[in-house]
């Protein structure tokens, strides 16, 4: 037994659309005929897949998924892709702390919120950081992408934006 086979078995079991089903859902171009399913899989796949299964309407959504070209310097096919961006879309919608569903900010505040990075955030909080790079994430490749965290090369952010909200609240 293995995760593949149990994630099969699974889709199965709770009736998870298949493959090309999903590929209509997710707007992406029909699979018509043998040439279609192998100009979006990887090399061999579609050959193997026909061996495997009746029809390309038959492919197990996993199966298809993690058969497909990478896309976009992707780890992924853009029927996953799909997914993906779906369920990030539906957390965030589904999160009613989330920062910019409506009424949790106001404008004002939410453009100071966009504009603050990890970079700023580092600077802030970690001792003896006297510089930077700009995106965090990423190792900067010489010296002279390190910004001064007292630069304004990195965003700060005006906590005035709050204090029209502290004098509307009750003492």
């Amino acid at each position: 037994m293995d995760i593949v086979s149990l994630d099969i078995q699974r889709s199965r079991d709770h009736g998870i659309p298949s493959y090309t089903q999903f590929r209509k859902y997710c707007g992406l171009k029909a699979i018509e005929n043998v040439q279609d399913l192998s100009e979006i899989m990887v090399e061999g796949a579609a050959d193997r897949l026909l061996k495997q299964y009746q029809s390309w309407n038959d492919i197990e959504l996993l199966v298809g998924a993690l058969s497909e070209k990478h896309v976009d310097d992707a780890m992924v096919g853009p029927t996953m892709r799909c997914i993906i961006k779906e369920q990030f879309v539906r957390t965030r919608i589904a999160d009613r702390y989330f920062y910019e569903a409506p009424g949790v900010f106001t404008d004002n505040q939410l453009e100071e919120i966009r504009k603050f990075t990890l970079s700023r955030f580092i600077c802030l909080n970690a001792n003896n950081v006297t510089t930077i790079q700009k995106q965090a994430f990423l190792k900067p490749t010489s010296t002279d992408e390190l910004q001064l965290c007292e630069g304004d090369e990195i965003p700060k952010i005006f906590m005035s934006r709050w204090a029209e909200l502290a004098q509307t609240l009750p003492e």
